[in-house]
This record gives C-alpha cells, sequence and structure tokens, in this order.
C-alpha cells in the first residue's frame, strides 16, 4: 500500500475500528465527527483513501466503505 498522510491514517485507523466494533462501516458524517473535522473534509480524505487502494468507497450508498 502506498503511504498515508497522518490525517488518512487516522481516518483509516477509525473506519477500520468502527467496522470490527459495528460490523458495518460508519457513514460521512460519524467519519467527519470522530476525526474533527468538517463533512467536506472527511468525504475528501476518504475519497484520497480510494485514489491510493487502501479502500472501496461508493458513490451512492452513506456506508459504501469496504477495507482492501
Amino acid at each position: 500500500m502506498v503511504s498515508l498522510t497522518e490525517k488518512q491514517a487516522t481516518v483509516l485507523a477509525y473506519i477500520s475500528r468502527h467496522i470490527r466494533r459495528y460490523g458495518y462501516a460508519p457513514s460521512v458524517r460519524e467519519v467527519a465527527e470522530a476525526t474533527g473535522r468538517s463533512q467536506t473534509a472527511a468525504h475528501a480524505l476518504i475519497s484520497q483513501l480510494a485514489k491510493r487502494g487502501a479502500i472501496k468507497h461508493g458513490k451512492y450508498s452513506h456506508r459504501a466503505i469496504e477495507l482492501l
């Protein structure tokens, strides 16, 4: 996997913890609240993680995030 920025690593760690705990991915709003970022920033970080191959992110579902 490509190296991640600190912000990206924080978001990825949160997504991973959420999936392990609840069995499904967090919404963008939950990622934003948990990491102290705006929803726009959280969405951008999720998109960056998808481009880097760390996750798979669907466009049409709020919880369509899969760890790769």
